[in-house]
């Protein structure tokens, strides 16, 4: 087998493992239809917060990893997934879990299977947590270690896409006849006030 066959067998068997989710523990996978390797990563952990959270970091919150994959075609970001760790504050806390920005419940075992991290999560990204809460589609996923104080999370889907081109703009037509008076104005052009009688 030459390389470059190789090559192409190896991505075609990473691209099946990727969304099949195989797990050998037979529980479900949060899996992305992400094909192909990102074509680009964000690091910088102020910003994957702010995409990740939709909203800025506090001083209390200590951003312990953050990563943002996207995959780009011609249009933008086709596709994107995070991963993150953070030390939560009080804030965030609230934010995620109490006020539950995101609607995500809480994983109970034996109810459902529990989704588990998508496949090629970084190696700091916990399998599992003492709490985990998802939200139904099972991509937004958060395991949080409340006892440590340590929060996990995860999501990923589809880019941004154009919207459908807007509708030709109807070209007034011209005004028909009859709608102007068919009679002329008034001597001189303006009108006048009745005489008395």
């Amino acid at each position: 087998m030459t390389g470059l066959a190789a090559a192409g067998v190896g991505v075609v068997a990473w691209q099946i493992a990727e969304r099949v989710g195989a797990r050998s523990d037979g529980r479900a996978l949060v899996t992305g239809p992400f094909s192909g390797p990102p074509t680009n990563t964000v690091t910088d952990p102020v910003a994957v917060f702010q995409k990740a959270f939709w909203k800025r970091p506090s001083a209390a919150d200590e951003i312990l990893h953050a990563e943002r994959r996207e995959w780009h075609d011609a249009d933008g970001v086709s596709r994107w997934q995070w991963f993150i760790g953070v030390k939560p504050s009080g804030a965030l806390v609230e934010h995620l879990i109490t006020a539950n920005a995101f609607m995500l419940a809480p994983v109970s075992a034996g109810k459902r299977a529990a989704p588990r991290p998508p496949a090629g999560a970084p190696d700091w990204f916990p399998a599992e947590a003492p709490e985990t809460f998802a939200n139904a589609a099972g991509s937004f996923l958060v395991l949080w270690d409340k006892e440590r104080n340590i929060l996990h999370a995860t999501d990923g889907g589809t880019g941004f896409r154009p919207g459908a081109p807007e509708p030709a703009k109807p070209v007034p037509a011209a005004p028909s006849e009859g709608r102007f008076p068919a009679t002329p104005p008034p001597r001189g052009g303006v009108l006048s006030a009745p005489e008395p009688d």
